[in-house]
């Protein structure tokens, strides 16, 4: 028996927001917070802006000696988790632990510890070396924390696919929920990689944006001089459960999940298939799952990377999807608010389409100010708009050609 999946939590903290409030702020504000990196000395690289946390204190959702054993990836997810928690009114010591479960997406995992302990290791030698790296450097690492600090006894899963990482969690989350496997999933992602490591990889890469004199302005996703993406730390956590048992609790929902489509181009380790044929048929499988047609979505929240070859694959791809109806469609990148999360976008980026949905509020594609020939849909440039959303889509990819889409729909349905 097929169960209904509804989303009944949001909680994020990312550069410029801690909380769902917060988070609808910014989508609202249409504004940027991406500012010049001071994590470390960047002077030496070619992009020296990131969308950075500056006010996080992981204390505020756990114990001090807890937190000292984890990476700054795990630490933002247990409290982006707690905050989803938090704002589904949902307490999860009054639940049974053995039907919730978390699904963690990540691309980078915990690798400043790892960073940090080989940096100690050759400065200072093997007994500076802090042992309990062998818990806290798991890719897993930020899945188990979240089901130790909130109780949860059911499937405890962190996928690494690349910036397509979160999405797959959702989508594997709710695959468990609609199955009858579980009552609530945790799912979403959570990300920390601004190091020097890290930056200076993503340069010789080639993949990250120059524009360190405007840094509010340099993510321009759609736009013919974009020349890629700026890079954000964070974690997004949406709480999805079974409709009966949010009913039940009363809780707020904020939409339900209807459809996830998964695929892989098996074209490039970097590059997506240039037709965008794979891209298209995860959108196909999410539609189907969800009973939808084409026509029938109102907005889409992109992957939109600001990469020359990545925007105009995914433009071809809307064009197969929806074909005549790719001319009405709004169309949106959200990643130059906060930048780039990597394997964490697809939480933060299904959060803002569940809030889209519930506010009528399509917001735009920032920095979007001279549209590329090959971009050519409606992309909401620079400014927002109202309009009713009755089902909307999100969409991730990633290194590999990893695809993965996730259809929403607006509840009540009206």
């Amino acid at each position: 028996m097929a169960h209904r999946v509804v989303v009944t939590g949001i909680g994020v903290i990312v550069a410029g927001a801690t909380g769902r409030d917060q988070l609808l702020d910014l989508l609202f504000r249409e504004s940027s917070t991406i500012g010049t990196l001071t994590r470390f000395d960047s002077g030496s690289l070619p992009c020296s802006i990131a969308g950075e946390i500056m006010d996080f204190n992981p204390c505020e959702y756990m114990d001090r000696k807890v937190s000292r054993r984890m990476d700054r990836a795990a630490q933002l997810a247990v409290g982006a988790a707690r905050l989803a928690c938090e704002n589904a009114g949902l307490d999860l010591s009054k639940e049974d632990a053995s039907r919730a479960g978390v699904f963690e997406g990540t691309s980078l995992g915990p690798l400043n510890c790892t960073l940090e302990n080989h940096r100690r290791y050759l400065t200072e030698g093997c007994k500076y070396v802090i042992p309990t790296m062998l818990t806290s450097s798991m890719i897993g690492a930020g899945s188990g924390f979240i089901a130790l600090e909130l109780g949860i006894h059911g499937p405890s899963l962190t996928i690494s696919d690349g910036s397509a990482s979160s999405a797959y969690a959702i989508g594997y989350g709710f695959r468990n929920v609609k199955a009858g496997y579980a009552d609530v999933a945790i799912v979403g992602g959570a990300e920390a990689p601004l190091s020097e490591e890290v930056f200076a990889t993503f340069c010789c890469a080639r993949l990250l944006s120059t524009h360190n004199n405007s840094p509010r302005n340099a993510m321009k996703p759609f736009d013919r001089d974009r020349d890629g993406f700026v890079l954000g730390e964070g974690a997004a956590f949406l709480v999805l459960e079974e409709l009966s048992h949010a009913l039940g609790r009363g809780a707020h929902i904020y939409g339900e999940i209807v459809g996830f489509g998964e695929t892989t181009d098996a074209f490039h380790p970097t590059s997506p298939d240039p037709t965008g044929e794979w891209i298209a048929r995860a959108m196909d499988l999410a539609l189907k799952e969800g009973g939808v047609s084409p026509e029938g979505v109102q907005y889409v929240n992109a992957h939109g990377t600001a990469t020359k070859a990545n925007d105009k694959a995914e433009t071809l791809a809307f064009r197969r999807v929806f074909g005549n109806h790719s001319s009405t469609l709004a169309v949106s990148s959200t990643k130059p608010i906060a930048g780039h999360l990597l394997g964490a976008c697809g939480g933060l980026e299904a959060a803002m389409t569940v809030l889209s949905m519930e506010h009528e509020f399509i917001p735009p594609t920032l920095n979007l100010s001279n549209p590329d020939h090959d971009c050519d849909l409606d992309y909401v440039p620079t400014v927002g708009r109202k309009q009713h959303i009755e089902i909307a889509m999100s969409n991730n990819y990633s290194f590999g050609g990893r695809n993965a889409s996730l259809l929403f729909k607006r509840f009540p349905h009206t």
